[in-house]
């Protein structure tokens, strides 16, 4: 970051003459004076040097320690990468408020008191009220080797814990958790937090850059708080994408429950594509929002979904916007488990770039995806209601997809004003559940289209599965495509707009399609039910 600098002094000849000599005698009066106060104040007034603890000076020009904070140097760390600093940056976190990292490395080989309160894990530090840590450029905090895979705790070692506590910063400074020198063992769970919170409230995260975590997440807020904001850092490699760490099976950058949580500007990204499952952000609690950022090679790059650990009964005010999702398998994943409704969700102005993985060979990308259970036996009900998609770009370069947008247990949904491009296979497909299925506008969007094995554009599958328990018929109703343009790139394929099913016994009523420019395609509308569409022109 810049900093800022005094203006530049003035140029020689701009002081008079007849004034120089008297301005240079108070200079130096000034100086003289200026030396003594600062002996007074680094001495602590007595002569000694001023002890871990006391308040430190203003910083120099230029950088350095903050005012009120304390440099860990004072207290013995070294910053050399050889010798275990963690002992000394405890101190200095049990002694002040404000902890300033200067440039270096600072090796943690020990860990303080486990915390076995709710999760058997291992803590490097302890956060406590009001505390801040800040860095210098170059101020980097690096794991020892083994010092995450030994550990004896359950879920291994982690680094920042901040249980009940409030108005914590973390800023500036790079965190290595030295994936390679601590691969996950097997038949062994590691979390391996970069931090860990537990109804936190008022948590800051900001220009912090954290790498090469072996575990399951960098960033997580459990446990209830609220106000925790994550702006401007950068997450790179983790868990599933660290060479040789095979016997990791899951992986999410930044994990939350709490409320009125923050993610801005913030970066996720991987030197090789993860063998499995990979996510970006996890937002699990209310009024949760992810803007401007850029998350890559993951699968999924975002969850939404009340957690199965909350009980949390309404999952409302989601807003994920412009940001950019790149070589994603899946974007926007509405997940399986856990109970509650969610309401109020807005994914606006984002690129969805899809890409197949090599870890999930055969599995179709999606944009945006309502999990379904894969047996068919519903036994959670994420309901959705006043959802919105629009504005977004999709890419899909022909990677195969049996939606690039699937929904089923929405009670009202806005898709409008997106666009599609070269996407090979069904674009939309609206599902049912035993909810039913309702009050759902698919307007305005213009699709770029390859249809393949006569796949439709637009599924309206209201047909009933397996569930639990058995139901046969799910009803639908008031559901409108209107307005849509289709641009077929394949034009000697079989080629359908709209297809409709559903099945005998269910009432589905409301069903039209009206305004939508369907020329490139051989046929408007397909399907058992498709000729009960209402079409107009």
């Amino acid at each position: 970051m810049a900093e800022d600098r005094p203006e530049p002094p003035a140029p020689p000849g701009s002081v008079p003459r007849r004034r120089w000599r008297t301005l240079w005698a108070l200079g130096l009066a000034l100086v003289a004076g200026l030396g003594i106060i600062w002996a007074v104040v680094a001495t602590g007034g007595d002569g000694a040097p001023a002890g871990p603890g006391q308040e430190a000076p203003p910083a120099a020009e230029g950088g350095g320690v903050p005012p009120g904070a304390v440099d860990v140097r004072d207290f013995g760390a070294t910053g050399d990468g050889v010798t275990d600093d963690a002992p000394a940056i405890r101190q200095a976190l049990e002694s002040a408020d404000a902890v300033h990292l200067s440039a270096g490395t600072y090796l943690l080989g020990s860990y303080a008191t486990p915390r076995t309160t709710v999760i058997d894990a291992d803590f490097v530090f302890r956060l406590r009220d009001g505390q801040t840590v800040t860095a210098d450029p170059g101020a980097v905090l690096r794991m020892a080797d083994g010092v995450i895979a030994d550990s004896s705790a359950e879920w291994g070692g982690n680094v920042f814990l901040a249980e009940g506590t409030r108005d914590v910063t973390l800023s500036g400074f790079t965190l290595d958790l030295n994936g390679p020198g601590n691969l996950v063992p097997a038949g062994r769970t590691i979390t391996a937090y970069g931090l860990y919170t537990f109804g936190a409230d008022q948590v800051t995260v900001q220009d912090v850059t954290m790498v090469d975590t072996p575990g399951q997440n960098y960033v997580v807020a459990q446990g209830g708080g609220s106000g925790f904001e994550v702006r401007d850092s950068t997450f790179r490699n983790g868990g599933t994408s660290i060479p040789g760490n095979e016997d990791q099976i899951d992986f999410s950058a930044l994990y939350f429950t709490g409320t009125d949580v923050v993610v801005d500007g913030i970066t996720v990204e991987h030197d090789q594509q993860p063998f499995t499952y990979s996510g970006g952000v996890e937002l699990h609690g209310p009024r949760q929002s992810l803007t401007n950022s850029r998350i890559s090679d993951s699968w999924p790059a975002v969850y939404i979904g009340p957690d199965v650990y909350s009980d949390l009964a309404l999952q409302d005010g989601i807003t994920v916007e412009a940001n950019q999702f790149l070589d994603v398998g899946r974007g926007v994943v509405f997940n399986a488990g856990g109970t509650g409704a969610i309401d109020d969700v807005s994914i606006t102005g984002n690129l969805f770039r899809l890409a197949d993985f090599a870890g999930f060979e055969g599995e179709p990308t999606r944009g945006i995806d309502q999990d379904m259970p894969p047996d068919g036996r519903w036994t959670y009900h994420h309901i959705i209601t006043g959802l919105t998609i629009g504005e977004n770009r999709f890419q899909a370069d022909g990677s195969r997809s049996d939606a690039i947008v699937r929904l089923s247990q929405v009670h009202s949904a806005t898709i409008e004003g997106n666009r599609f491009d070269d996407i090979a296979g069904t674009v939309i497909a609206l599902n049912s559940s035993p909810w039913d299925t309702k009050n759902v506008l698919i307007a305005d969007n213009d699709i770029g289209w390859r249809s393949a094995e006569g796949a439709p554009a637009i599924a309206l599958s209201l047909d009933g599965s397996s569930t639990s328990p058995p139901k046969d018929a799910f009803d639908a109703r008031d559901i409108v495509v209107s307005g849509n343009r289709l641009d077929l790139h394949w034009p000697q394929s079989r080629a359908c707009a709209v297809h409709a099913n559903w099945s005998d016994g269910a009432t589905v009523s409301g069903i039209s399609l009206r305004g939508n420019d369907f020329d490139d395609a051989e046929r408007v509308t397909c399907g058992p039910r498709g000729g009960e569409l209402s079409v107009q022109p």
